[in-house]
């Protein structure tokens, strides 16, 4: 969860010269890993953040330069954030390693290739995306679906199998006798919010914002009013059966109960209960209301309740706070 999808609506939608900066190989301790990009426009705007701002102006410094030249197509910088004298940029920046950086011109092809990556994400499909580097330079790029369908450069000799442990890394292919740097990129990673009251709004708000895929539920049609989630799908008039059957969670998933209703919390508590694992299912009220929503019986290891993590949240922000952060550290811990 970052600014990869605005960075990939920028480069599907925009057509402004631009140059995309990525995170290739960290040695040591540094700010972002593998895989954090950033995208330099011409006219000046910035999308991502590649590291707590000390590389960001002279990145920026180099984009404009490659931006001006016809022949650009792309180069690695180093950064050594270890060393302690004043001309290099371990000094103050609180960094221990070095950071490799591929800096790309981006051309009407990867535009092409962007746009082809974003209906793979759209359609809940990871996608590895496969430079072939060459003297510091990308030589091929091609792109790798979960279940081996391949679009971009064709690239003799590359297994349908890589990457397995899916997270961006800088690699040698045996098979074709390369360095690659692969991307890995999934999709939004989804938060279904059963109940829409007033301390669901700053929720969805923020969830939306840090990059989640919000869906929100409830039957009363006052709550689920566009105003209130402007950036979440809403739906509504479902009985609590159907509407489970047709959201197909998936153990990427999370869900949140929150509906204030005992008899409605009860029944989707149960329901979700019986579902694949989510990523993360966690239920609003103290636990001694969860365990008579359960009838009696012992919580649940995979069910968080209270939901959110233990920072004496109050009022429906904090709350949002407390629930974003345990959503987080389960992602990321997981």
């Amino acid at each position: 969860m970052d600014s990869m999808d605005e960075i990939i609506e920028e480069i599907v939608n925009s057509s402004v010269p631009s140059i995309l900066a990525t995170v290739i190989h960290v040695e040591g301790s540094a700010y972002r890993k593998e895989g954090t990009a950033m995208l330099f426009l011409e006219d000046g705007q910035q999308f991502g953040v590649i590291s707590a701002g000390c590389l960001e102006n002279d990145l920026a410094i180099h984009a404009e330069k490659f931006l001006t030249k016809d022949s650009f197509k792309s180069t690695i910088i180093i950064y050594d954030m270890s060393a302690e004298d004043d001309l290099s940029w371990g000094r103050g920046a609180g960094c221990n390693g070095k950071v490799h950086i591929l800096l790309e011109k981006v051309t009407p092809k990867m535009r092409y290739q962007f746009r082809i990556l974003r209906q793979y994400l759209i359609q809940n499909m990871p996608v590895k995306f496969i430079r072939i580097l060459h003297n510091e330079t990308v030589k091929q790029t091609t792109f790798l679906t979960n279940d081996g369908q391949y679009f971009g450069d064709k690239i003799q000799g590359l297994p349908s199998k890589i990457n397995d442990k899916n997270k961006s890394s800088f690699t040698y292919i045996d098979e074709i006798k390369a360095e690659a740097f692969i991307q890995y990129f999934q999709p939004r990673p989804r938060l279904i919010v059963f109940g829409a009251g007033i301390d669901v709004r700053p929720l969805a708000t923020i969830a939306v914002k840090i990059g989640f895929s919000v869906t929100v539920w409830d039957w009363r049609p006052n709550n689920c009013q566009p105003t209130y989630f402007p950036n979440a799908t809403i739906l509504q008039n479902k009985s609590v059966n159907q509407l489970i059957d047709t959201l197909h969670f998936t153990d990427q998933d999370s869900a949140i109960i929150m509906t204030h209703d005992f008899q409605k919390d009860k029944e989707i508590l149960h329901l979700l209960l019986k579902k694949r694992p989510l990523n993360y299912l966690g239920i609003l009220g103290p636990r001694k209301r969860t365990m008579r929503l359960l009838n009696g019986d012992s919580i649940p290891d995979a069910l968080h309740s209270p939901v959110g993590l233990a920072i004496g949240a109050e009022g429906p922000h904090e709350i949002a706070i407390s629930i974003i952060a345990d959503l987080i550290k389960t992602l990321r811990l997981s």
